[in-house]
C-alpha cells in the first residue's frame, strides 16, 4: 500500500497542502483548532514527513545555507553494550521519521572532532546524537552553529545541550520506599562506584533522599561487595534487612540472611527473582530523536539558551507477584 502524502493529509482535513505544511514544522501561523484538526488527520493515516523534503521546503523558505540531509549520526562515546541498546532505539525512531541513522566514535580530540564535523557538514547532515558516557566529556572541537544535538545518557557535558536520560533518582527513591512499605527499617546500598557515576550520582542521591529522614546512608564498602564474607559481616555489624543494589551475584547471601533487596535494573533479573526495576534503554535513543527530529526540521542549530532535559522512568517488577 502507498504510503500516504502530505496531499493525502490535506484533503482529508480539508485544508491546503500549505497549511499541512505550517503543521509539521510547528508553525504558530495555524489557527489552534486547524492544527488539532490536521494533527488527528495525520495520526489516523499515519502520514511520516520526509525529512529530506522538508528539509528542502525549509531551505526555499527561508534561504541560505546548506540543504539539510535525511541523516543523523550517532556519536558513540563508549563502546558499550547499553550504548549499543540506545543506539539501537535511535535507529528505530529515525527510521520512522525518514532518517538513516549512522553510529560513528567520538574523535579522541578536539582537532579530530572538528574534522569529522566539516566531514558531516558537507555530507548534509545536521543532526548529531551524543551517546552515553563513562565519564563527562568536553565537546570542543564542533562547529555548534551548524548543528543541532542532543546528549543521550544522564552525565552533563560541556558544553550543555538538550538530555534524555533515564530517571534513576526516581528509581532509587522508589525502590527504597518500596522496602520501607514492606517492613524493612535499615537499607543499604550495594552498588559499584564506577557504575553509580555513569547515572551522575543520582542512584545515591535517591537512596540517600529516602533514608535520610529514617537512618544515615549505609553504603557498602567496595571491597565487600564481590567478598560474601566481608559483605556478611557489614550487613550484621549495620543491621541491614533490606538491600538496594544492581549486582545479581549478591542475590545468594541475601537470600542466606533472609533480607528484603530492590534491584534498580533488570540485568540478571531471571536470576536472582527480586523485585526490579526495569529501563529500557532503546527509550533513551527513541526519546532522543523525538527532540532532534523537530529542531532539524526548524533549523534550530546552535547551543541551546535553555537546555531541555527529558527524564524517563522505568516501572518496579515484582517476580513474586507475577507468578502468583
Amino acid at each position: 500500500m502507498k504510503p500516504p502524502t502530505l496531499h493525502d493529509v490535506a484533503r482529508e482535513a480539508g485544508v491546503s497542502h500549505m497549511t499541512v505544511s505550517r503543521v509539521v514544522r510547528g508553525s504558530r501561523a495555524v489557527r489552534l483548532a486547524t492544527a488539532q484538526q490536521v494533527r488527528d488527520v495525520i495520526a489516523r493515516l499515519g502520514y511520516r514527513p520526509d525529512p529530506a523534503l522538508s528539509a528542502l521546503a525549509a531551505y526555499r523558505q527561508r534561504g541560505g545555507g546548506a540543504a539539510r540531509g535525511s541523516t543523523l549520526v550517532f556519536i558513540d562515546c563508549d563502546g558499550t553494550a547499553f550504548t549499543r541498546d540506545v543506539w539501537a532505539g535511535a535507529r528505530e525512531e529515525a527510521a520512522l521519521d525518514g532518517y538513516a541513522c549512522e553510529q560513528v566514535p567520538l574523535p579522541p580530540s578536539p582537532a579530530a572532532q572538528r574534522r569529522l564535523g566539516r566531514v558531516l557538514f558537507h555530507r548534509g547532515v545536521r543532526g548529531l546524537l551524543f551517546g552515553p558516557s563513562e565519564h563527562p566529556q568536553e565537546f570542543t572541537g564542533w562547529a555548534w552553529p551548524e548543528f543541532a544535538a542532543v546528549s543521550l545518557g544522564a552525565l552533563t557535558h560541556r558544553p550543555a545541550l538538550h538530555a534524555v536520560a533515564m530517571d534513576y533518582f526516581h528509581g532509587a527513591f522508589s525502590g527504597c520506599e518500596r522496602l520501607f512499605a514492606n517492613g524493612c527499617r535499615r537499607l543499604g546500598l550495594v552498588v559499584d562506584p564506577h557504575l553509580e557515576s555513569r547515572t551522575g550520582g543520582t542512584w545515591l542521591g535517591g537512596y540517600a533522599a529516602a533514608v535520610l529522614p529514617r537512618h544515615a546512608p549505609l553504603i557498602c564498602p567496595d571491597g565487600a561487595r564481590g567478598d560474601p564474607s566481608r559483605l556478611q559481616a557489614w550487613l550484621r555489624r549495620h543491621r541491614i534487612d533490606g538491600v538496594l543494589t544492581i549486582h545479581p551475584e549478591i542475590a545468594k547471601v541475601l537470600r542466606t540472611r533472609g533480607l528484603a533487596a530492590a534491584f534498580l535494573n533488570s540485568g540478571g533479573a531471571a536470576l536472582h527473582s527480586f523485585p526490579y526495576y526495569a529501563l529500557q534503554p532503546a527509550e533513551i535513543g527513541r526519546h532522543g530523536v523525538r527532540l532532534l527530529h523537530p529542531a532539524v526540521l526548524r533549523r534550530e542549530f546552535g547551543l541551546p539558551a535553555a537546555p531541555q532535559r527529558v527524564s524517563l522512568r522505568g516501572t518496579w517488577i515484582d517476580p513474586a507477584e507475577d507468578s502468583g
